[in-house]
């Protein structure tokens, strides 16, 4: 016997379920079929069977797109649709996937690049005219709108990842016509770092600000991204161990940072009063600081301390909010840290990302031949 009563999911929509007298519940997904225009209800399974609402969440997406690009056994007329399928069609089914639970920022911003600057290049092509040569045209546009070469790679990446998810997922048949494009050539490796004096007028200048002065120095102290920082719950902090849990937003997962005796003090008094799921940075007890609360503080600070000289486009020069984790990781560098400690600080998955800090390093090998015998 069940409750009979469909409890909606709170994480993903379209899944429901019912919990039964032993403690177990029964899924079933619900959603409006994209062709037909009804609505359809369907069970899945049982917490039992290993059911749970993420899987649920999954189904009712591969059914809906099957239905969406005509791989439906049950509707045969569909079938005939396949080949009109449009980029459009494959973007949406690439943003449906995108789970609601995930980084809202990243989807919003998958979304805006797609609409923005692929869909009305591309949108309406079907996938067997889709040449290199759209790729090219794409990059040009992109560069008379003042785009940095670093920026539309990353769009045209977006668009063979969309490309990728919908081969992969068997949702159309063939090959990546784009395999093979060439990326423009970056170069905005920063070079900038603040040196001590740098960062004693900057804590300074960011001292009347509680909130702001924690960032920075959590910043300057664990080589954090933004979004990382700001993603800091009370219940990442151990003080007694003089740890850090990190999010990496950008690759995902966490990892482990430390605090530095100039940390205890304002992390005691930013987590004082905090239930364990606020967040540590928040100009509102708690709740989560949005990323333009830093940006716009912070900004005029470094423009005015360390920018007034420099060119706005001269990336390897300006001091900006990311200036912060490049100069953790010279700093490490510089006091003759480890590379390979230096990448597991930084959290890189790859140690090329780590190995430019190594020319910073005092010891270039020269005491190491020395020693040799």
């Amino acid at each position: 016997m069940s409750s009979g009563i469909d409890i909606k999911s709170k994480k993903y929509s379209g899944v429901y379920y019912r919990v039964l007298r032993d403690g177990s519940k029964t899924y079933y997904i619900k959603f409006k079929h994209p062709i037909e225009k009804r609505t359809v209800s369907q069970k899945i399974g049982n917490s039992k069977e290993g059911i749970n609402e993420a899987y649920c969440f999954n189904i009712k997406n591969e059914i809906i797109t099957k239905a969406r690009l005509g791989d439906d056994p049950n509707i045969p007329i569909l079938k005939a649709k396949q080949n009109k399928t449009s980029i459009d069609d494959l973007a949406r089914n690439y943003i449906d996937s995108l789970t609601p639970s995930g980084n809202k920022r990243t989807i919003t911003q998958v979304k805006s690049r797609y609409n923005t600057y692929l869909k009305p290049t591309v949108g309406a092509l079907q996938l067997s005219q889709l040449t290199k040569s759209h790729h090219k045209k794409i990059q040009n546009t992109l560069l008379t709108r003042s785009l940095s070469p670093t920026t539309i790679n990353q769009i045209l990446t977006l668009l063979s990842t969309i490309i990728n998810y919908n081969i992969k997922h068997d949702l159309i048949k063939g090959v990546n016509p784009l395999i093979g494009a060439k990326s423009l050539k970056t170069d905005n490796k920063r070079e900038r770092y603040l040196t001590q004096e740098d960062i004693k007028k900057l804590l300074k200048q960011t001292k009347s600000d509680e909130v702001l002065h924690l960032f920075t120095l959590l910043a300057l102290s664990t080589g954090a991204r933004l979004n990382g920082i700001l993603s800091i719950q009370k219940k990442d902090i151990d003080l007694e161990g003089g740890k850090i849990t990190l999010k990496d937003l950008k690759s995902g997962g966490t990892y482990l940072g430390f605090i530095k005796d100039e940390l205890k003090e304002p992390l005691t008094r930013a987590t004082e009063g905090l239930k364990k799921d606020d967040y540590i940075v928040s100009y509102t007890k708690g709740l989560q600081s949005d990323v333009k609360m830093i940006q716009r503080r912070l900004k005029p600070i470094l423009d005015k301390l360390f920018n007034q000289e420099i060119d706005p486009k001269n990336t390897k020069e300006r001091v900006v909010i990311h200036t912060l984790r490049h100069t953790f990781a010279s700093l490490l560098a510089i006091n003759d840290v480890s590379i390979y400690k230096i990448m597991k600080l930084m959290n890189h998955r790859d140690i090329t990302m780590t190995v430019r800090y190594a020319k910073l390093a005092p010891n270039s090998g020269q005491n190491d031949i020395n020693n040799l015998w």
